[in-house]
């Protein structure tokens, strides 16, 4: 039985000027599962995934949804297809209500007036369905705290029916309390079929929450695995750096097998804030 990717990526190319940004990476993430995308810093993770969202048109490659071909026209055209975007700096407009953010332009209209009985009761059951029921629609966002706002996004990908949620360094100021919630709902969100691609420098919570990991470097793909049974030291925050190439890296079984030329591995412990 041949199983479609959700997403499939395929030597996605990008330059901005003389700077090679992406240089053809591939990429695939299966329906109902959690996808790790790690790399350090200028690794391409970011203009990857604004390829992914129709805020930068690909120089080369090809990209399928569900087996069919992609290429957003810009991020309005990608969110309508499916594809939502949570990044580490939100999106929300702190003025406008919890409804209004949820149903941001696409909101049930008739004419050209808008629906708001129509938004209400759709806002209200992503609200419910991601387990943020103490929050009224009729809230001013900017009197949410930041896990709760953060919540309120992915009750917009809800809202939208999203076949590939993008998390971009989701934890990176929430308490242990918020990053576990966080994490129940995005295991609810894979088990509801919904691809997940989950950017961390945080190794530990990449083995907690991920099926699988890639790895990029300078805008390539060069590894990838399995993140099921690895070991990890619960008490830290491992942060990788790959420092020369790497030819691919396998994770599976309790067992990193790594076949490499020069791979620089700098360990660090840092407390949770």
């Amino acid at each position: 039985m041949v199983h479609i990717p959700r997403l499939k990526m395929h030597g996605v190319k990008k330059r901005f000027g003389a700077t090679r940004a992406l240089a053809g990476v591939d990429l695939e993430v299966q329906p109902g599962e959690i996808l790790a995308l790690v790399g350090e810093n200028g690794a391409g993770k970011s203009t990857l995934m604004k390829v992914l969202s129709g805020a930068h048109a690909p120089d080369e490659g090809q990209m399928w949804l569900d087996g069919q071909p992609y290429r957003p026209r810009n991020p309005l055209d990608a969110r309508r297809r499916g594809i939502a975007m949570i990044y580490q700096e939100l999106s929300l407009a702190p003025h406008l209500s919890v409804m209004e953010n949820i149903l941001l332009g696409i909101e049930p209209t008739a004419g050209p007036f808008v629906r708001w009985p129509e938004v209400r009761k759709r806002a209200k059951a992503a609200l419910d369905e991601i387990g943020l029921d103490d929050v009224s629609p009729e809230t001013q966002v900017r009197r949410l705290s930041l896990a709760q706002q953060q919540m309120v996004e992915i009750a917009r990908a809800v809202a939208i029916e999203s076949r590939v949620l993008v998390l971009d360094e989701p934890t990176s100021s929430l308490a242990r309390r918020d990053i576990e919630r966080l994490f129940a709902l995005i295991r609810r969100l894979r088990n509801r079929g919904i691809a997940v691609i989950y950017i961390s420098h945080f190794l530990e919570e990449v083995r907690e929450i991920s099926d699988r990991f890639a790895v990029l470097r300078d805008g390539l793909s060069v590894g990838g695995g399995t993140t099921a049974g690895t070991p990890a030291d619960a008490s830290t925050d491992i942060r990788v750096t790959i420092e020369t190439p790497l030819n691919w890296l396998i994770v599976g079984g309790g067992v990193i097998v790594l076949v490499l030329v020069g791979l620089g591995w700098v360990f660090s412990r840092y407390g949770r804030r």
